[in-house]
């Protein structure tokens, strides 16, 4: 009877089996991509935030910025602007400009994103005193309803939109209602944090946190757009440049920020691990100052300490070729012209002029920028000419301002997350450690300056030699072979890491 009954099965058994067949063949393909979806990616990074508001005075980081909110608009892999929470931009008379906003987009919170969190997140913004720099030229900003809104203003439309890539929108009825800070610090005393105070538009939201240890991050399953390929992201401090590399070739992280230039060609080496770089629109900038000395007042002798500096030297030992030497600043055109190095004729023209013995350098201390190994290449360079540096290194921006003007020589850096070339320029006369330095030289002048005329007046101190930037650092990452970093970066070099992406072979 067992037997019968078993036999009269089999050919229904053969039915449901064909039947469920294709759904198998779904739930395959599923069970396939399940694997890069949910494991956690470990990044190792040179700090955690502590502050989790864009607009603490100590905010986020771009790159986790992005994480859990979207800016109205942001740079793309090449030189584009990418709409974000914009729907569309309309040109009007006056200085205005219409914005238009996606509809039914959701903060983390369920709170719908509309024009009053636009105004709200504008003025929370002018708190900080670096945004409100940022956005001073922002005559008014008006909304018109629940998803328009007017920017007023004298910049073009491309500065607008430029400056706009850092502004995030924050959900203002959240913040509101539970009355958050952004300057308040989360603190390690009761470790890991399974949830923070913020509330935004972005595509993950916080898992856990250990302040200054690691931030956790798992995907927003709610996001307005597509979804991140990696559901969980583990960012991990690993302060130490040399520890960050060990901890990567023993696979305890996947990806690395900020690997040091001389390590790349070992990295590439390995079958494993490969090296990504993007360029960044920074600068090391020596600066000859004519006011401490009245001999640099002569262009033939700030010239002969120009051709004392050899720079595709630093850059090929210094920076192991991860950078450029580009006296325009890559971004900015020009054509002023590179002097070659030339130790000998320096040396000849500054004994012809009876140059001091000693110059003074003071130094912003920087350890991202290679300062130490600038530092000793100079000595070096300026021995071969018969000069010695007497060095100061400060600390602190207060430091260097009191400092500046005492000094023969002085080395800082600079860099800028902005692409148009005008606010570029604003952003080191305004906000670079060079700032009072130009400030004291346009105000030689006698009369007011344009920006045109600031502009041109820059691209001359750098042809006569007053300011010499020696070179810009590519940012370099390091990763497993398994993550494709390709599309990762916006052209500005922000790692945007909901498009990360597992290769494809």
């Amino acid at each position: 009877m067992v037997d019968k009954m078993l036999n009269f099965f089999k050919p229904l058994k053969v039915i449901v089996c064909l039947l469920l067949l294709p759904v198998l063949m779904v739930n395959a393909s599923i069970i396939q991509v399940q694997p890069s979806n949910q494991k956690v990616v470990k990044i190792a990074v040179t700090d955690i935030p502590n502050y989790f508001s864009p607009y603490a005075s100590q905010g986020l980081s771009a790159q986790f910025s992005h994480l859990f909110f979207d800016p109205l608009v942001r740079w793309g892999q090449e030189k584009n602007i990418e709409y974000r929470l914009l729907a569309k931009v309309k040109k009007l008379k006056n200085n205005k400009t219409r914005f238009y906003l996606k509809k039914n987009i959701f903060f983390h919170s369920g709170n719908l994103l509309t024009s009053k969190d636009v105004i709200w997140s504008y003025n929370e913004a002018l708190k900080n005193k670096y945004l409100h720099r940022k956005f001073q030229h922002i005559i008014k900003i008006k909304p018109i309803n629940n998803y328009q809104f007017d920017i007023q203003t004298e910049l073009t439309q491309a500065q607008l939109l430029d400056y706009l890539t850092h502004f995030f929108i924050l959900d203002s009825a959240y913040y509101k209602k539970n009355k958050i800070e952004h300057d308040v610090a989360q603190s390690a005393l009761s470790p890991p944090i399974t949830t923070l105070p913020l509330s935004g538009t972005g595509p993950y939201r916080v898992a856990s946190f250990y302040a200054g240890v690691n931030l956790q991050v798992r995907a927003n399953h709610s996001y307005w757009l597509n979804q991140p390929m990696y559901n969980s992201l583990n960012f991990v401090k690993i302060k130490s440049i040399d520890s960050r590399l060990y901890a990567l070739l023993a696979d305890d992280i996947d990806i690395s920020e900020s690997i040091a230039s001389k390590n790349t060609n070992s990295v590439e080496l390995l079958e494993n691990k490969i090296i990504h770089q993007t360029a960044t629109y920074n600068a090391l900038f020596l600066v000859i100052n004519e006011k401490s000395n009245d001999l640099f007042k002569r262009k033939t002798a700030r010239n002969a300490i120009h051709l004392a500096i050899n720079q595709p030297g630093m850059l090929k030992h210094i920076l192991n070729g991860s950078g450029s030497i580009d006296s325009s600043l890559k971004i900015i055109p020009s054509k002023v012209i590179e002097p070659t190095y030339n130790a000998k004729r320096a040396k000849y023209l500054l004994k012809k002029m009876d140059a001091p013995e000693q110059l003074s350098l003071l130094v912003m201390a920087d350890a991202s920028n290679h300062s130490t190994e600038v530092i000793l290449a100079l000595e070096n360079m300026f021995k071969r000419v018969g000069i010695r540096l007497a060095i100061t290194e400060v600390k602190t921006v207060e430091r260097w301002n009191a400092l500046q003007f005492d000094y023969d020589l002085t080395l800082s850096t600079w860099q800028s997350a902005l692409m148009n070339s005008d606010n570029i320029y604003q952003d080191i006369f305004a906000n670079s450690l060079l700032s009072n330095y130009l400030d004291s030289l346009f105000k030689e002048q006698g009369k007011a300056l344009t920006m045109q005329d600031k502009i041109d007046l820059f691209k001359e101190y750098q042809i006569s030699d007053r300011i010499v930037p020696l070179f810009s650092e590519n940012q370099i990452w390091a990763t497993d072979t398994q993550f494709d970093l390709n599309h990762l970066f916006s052209v500005n070099a922000i790692p945007y890491w909901h498009l990360l992406s597992p290769t494809t072979h």
